[in-house]
């Protein structure tokens, strides 16, 4: 499995949550040294000048650059100047599996924004549900979190995206490539653990964090990702479909099927001939 199929698996199981957003003018006195924050930052610089140091790296960051200081990592910054910064900010949290994802992967500290109304009208939207008192607003205001998170990694080169523990990469690379390419065959998580000389218990608690939910879950979905093409592009009936993908019999594959998209896969496949000839 190549690293951009495993950014995909990683971004796809993506959890945020928003602490904080806001929209203000930093004080002469806007400083702080060498300090490691539990939560993750965006800045949105809007007006004036100001310095920041994310790890090892200094920046003088500029109106239309979009910064992430990642959570974990030491940080510092200043006002320099008596114009200082004008900027949207928020705290997150961004979690794989209950793994910070920072943890996992690490991103260009600031990217340069080609559609900088899109990117102030998102934060104006995410600041105005995170102060509205409606019972939805907290979770409008996360999705619109998770809009600015899509929009920087889109600004970003693959390049830009480095992995933190690359054995850890690797063994995951190694056991979901294997999933994919035998997704018809019958496998257990015992067997998927002996290939990566694991303990079962311990191969699932790897699995869940890594990837956002348990082995035998993740190899459902794959299957019924697998029954949807084969709905679509043959003409295989229901039990030659369950028989291919390794499910017991038709009836729990149905079961199974309409547990994971909503329709059962007669409903499915009469859905997907309407889509396709209208």
């Amino acid at each position: 499995m190549d690293h951009q199929t495993l950014l995909a698996n990683y971004l796809s199981n993506l959890q945020v949550d928003l602490y904080m957003v806001n929209y203000n003018r930093c004080g002469p006195g806007w400083r702080d040294l060498d300090y490691t924050p539990d939560y993750s930052k965006l800045y949105w610089i809007c007006e004036g000048e100001g310095w920041l140091k994310i790890g090892d790296q200094e920046y003088y960051p500029k109106p239309g650059q979009l910064f992430l200081m990642p959570e974990g990592v030491t940080q510092s910054y200043s006002s320099i100047s008596d114009q200082p910064f004008l900027k949207y900010w928020c705290h997150f949290s961004a979690k794989v599996g209950g793994i910070n994802l920072f943890q996992i992967l690490r991103f260009a500290h600031f990217v340069e924004v080609n559609q900088p109304v899109q990117f102030e009208d998102t934060f104006k939207s995410m600041l105005m549900y995170a102060n509205s008192g409606e019972v939805y607003a907290h979770m409008m205001a996360k999705s619109k979190l998770t809009e600015l998170l899509s929009h920087y990694i889109m600004s970003l080169d693959l390049e830009q995206i480095t992995y933190l523990n690359v054995p850890v990469v690797e063994k995951l690379s190694t056991v979901l490539t294997y999933i994919d390419t035998n997704i018809e065959d019958n496998m257990s998580v015992q067997d998927l653990a002996q290939m990566l000389h694991m303990h079962p218990n311990y191969f699932i608690r790897f699995f869940k964090q890594q990837v956002g939910m348990p082995p035998i879950h993740y190899i459902t979905s794959k299957k019924i990702d697998k029954a949807k093409e084969m709905l679509r592009c043959t003409s295989l009936t229901m039990t030659h479909i369950a028989d291919n993908l390794g499910f017991s019999d038709s009836y729990y594959f149905s079961r199974q099927f309409k547990k994971h998209t909503g329709l059962n896969p007669t409903e499915y496949r009469k859905q997907m001939t309407i889509t396709t000839t209208t």
